[in-house]
């Protein structure tokens, strides 16, 4: 069987770079991001003059370097086990990449909400927030192969189950089906 390509790909090798360009994407939004993460300051921070809304904000704010540092981490070590698991052929390893990385840009876009204003430099702003949607539209490209990958797996999973269940169906029974010869007619050839 021959199989697809997509943009010169077949699905496994664009589920192998996927997994490479997200350890990539995300040690380079960690170098990049530091200093404009650092730069927030928490330490005027008024519990008794704020709203309830006001008080998350500043929390997550004061809390994004940490929250960014562990949800990169948690990443990169999804993206090794996405890796294997085309190795081993795990779809559910696939599935656990795909939710994962629409959380992990969810979180990202909250993050990068709140923390604009933090930034003073109007370019420096519109270069994180163009970092982080050209890195959203390169995890959607991906997740186009990763997806069809793991639908390639499901479905050979399912017919090598499907396979092994009649083959030892059959063999118990004992009995086996007489095949009948595709050869209908036996051409008689004779020399006079």
């Amino acid at each position: 069987m021959r199989q697809k390509h997509w943009c010169g790909m077949t699905a496994k090798i664009g589920t192998v770079l996927s997994g490479v360009f997200t350890i990539i994407a995300t040690d380079l939004y960690l170098i990049f991001e530091q200093k404009q993460l650092r730069s927030s300051n928490c330490t005027e921070i008024n519990q008794w003059n704020k709203t309830v809304t006001t008080l998350i904000n500043q929390l997550l704010i004061c809390w994004s370097p940490n929250i960014i540092l562990f949800l990169s981490c948690i990443t990169i070590i999804i993206s090794c086990l996405l890796i294997y698991s085309v190795y081993a052929q795990i779809c559910r390893g696939l599935v656990v990449y795909i939710i994962w990385i629409f959380f992990y840009e969810t979180v990202n876009v909250v993050v990068q909400v709140l923390t604009n204003n933090n930034t003073g430099i109007a370019e420096v702003r519109a270069m994180r927030w163009f970092g982080l949607v050209s890195r959203i539209f390169m995890h959607c490209f991906w997740i186009f192969f990763v997806t069809t990958y793991a639908h390639i797996i499901y479905k050979s999973k399912a017919k090598g189950n499907i396979i092994f269940y009649n083959r030892r169906f059959s063999a118990g029974n004992g009995e086996f089906p007489r095949r009948k010869s595709k050869i209908i007619n036996f051409p008689r050839h004779y020399n006079d």
